[in-house]
């Protein structure tokens, strides 16, 4: 079996502490929680949830595209909000629209703050061919 690899794409920001963005093990890749970033700016795409989690959902998609995933090999994520009552229902909205009627498995959480005054990160495991 091969050793896990890491893997980055430009399609996707950089990680902003001493992290991997992925980890490839055989035909799963593990990413870790994704932000609302823009990749070429570096900047959140906007102040607002549909914004960040759009740019978030974008940002997944990079990664396991990247590593010859799709939408429709998502296994599972979780989802960090800093305020469910208010974001859950575009986090709803923008994962139907990203995943289509057979989602992945889904852990939502709110949790107090997230880096950089985030309000939405995902983190997520995708089946890759191997």
């Amino acid at each position: 079996m091969k050793p896990p690899e890491t893997l980055f794409t430009p399609r996707a920001p950089a990680p902003t502490g001493p992290f991997a963005p992925a980890r490839r093990a055989g035909n799963l890749l593990f990413i870790a929680g994704q932000r609302g970033i823009d990749p070429a700016t570096g900047q959140l795409a906007g102040p607002a949830i549909e914004a960040q989690a759009r740019q978030t959902l974008e940002n997944l998609k990079a990664i396991a595209e990247a590593a010859g995933g799709s939408m429709q090999t998502f296994l599972s994520t979780v989802v960090y909000v800093t305020d469910m009552k208010a974001h859950r229902p575009a986090v709803n909205r923008l994962y139907e629209e990203y995943f289509g009627p057979h989602p992945p498995t889904r852990t939502i959480v709110q949790v107090s703050a997230l880096n950089q005054d985030d309000i939405v990160e995902i983190e997520a495991v995708v089946m890759v061919p191997g």
